[in-house]
């Protein structure tokens, strides 16, 4: 079989790719360097010029899923009409993304990526989506002349109702179907909850 030719850069995103293809498919378990190199057309050893072990190729695949959380992130709640709504609507995207990527975003949480030392493109990818979050909700709380809850606070309770009603539906404890519209209205009522307690 002719190997295909990749510049160095190309290569590694390829392998990439194919990774996130694979993983979908396949489980973790299916993906192994030698594998994304029948999968990509080049030599079984090629694989190595870019990732010195499964490890570091695991990782590679879970930074990009942050990265792709965060874009869709930003291009959701960018075209919302206010910032109750892109809070919402970023509840709701976190959901779908969970449920359209299950073992992605497996990954992503994968305890084996830990080390912020050995992992730091990872660790930088995925602090992004909530840096956005927080910055969101510092911006909504100060429009509304809100001081409780804190901007932190109030992160970490979207956060953890998208994150829980997402990890229901993915185990079946949830419809997927209605899942992201759950989080979606859960998070406006928790919003204007936030906002009835102060003017009331």
């Amino acid at each position: 079989m002719d190997k295909k030719s990749y510049h160095h850069g190309e290569l590694r995103n390829a392998l990439i790719q194919a990774a996130l293809t694979m993983l979908e498919q396949d489980g973790p378990d299916g993906l192994s360097l030698r594998a994304l190199a029948r999968a990509v057309g080049v030599s079984s050893m090629a694989p190595y010029h870019h990732f010195a072990d499964r490890a570091e190729l695991l990782a590679a695949v879970a930074t990009e899923g942050f990265l792709r959380l965060q874009t869709r992130k930003q291009d959701i709640q960018a075209i919302q009409p206010s910032l109750r709504e892109a809070l919402a609507a970023g509840g709701a995207n976190y959901v779908r993304f969970i449920l359209d990527n299950p073992n992605l975003y497996l990954l992503m949480r994968s305890p084996e990526f830990s080390d912020h030392l050995r992992y730091p493109a990872l660790h930088r990818a995925a602090s992004a989506p909530a840096a956005t979050l927080l910055d969101l909700m510092a911006r909504f709380l100060d429009e509304q002349r809100l001081s409780s809850p804190s901007p932190i606070e109030g992160a970490h309770l979207l956060w953890g109702l998208s994150h829980g009603i997402g990890t229901l539906a993915l185990e079946g404890q949830m419809r997927a179907d209605i899942a992201p519209e759950l989080a979606h209205q859960g998070s406006l009522a928790m919003i204007d909850g936030w906002v009835a307690g102060l003017k009331g």
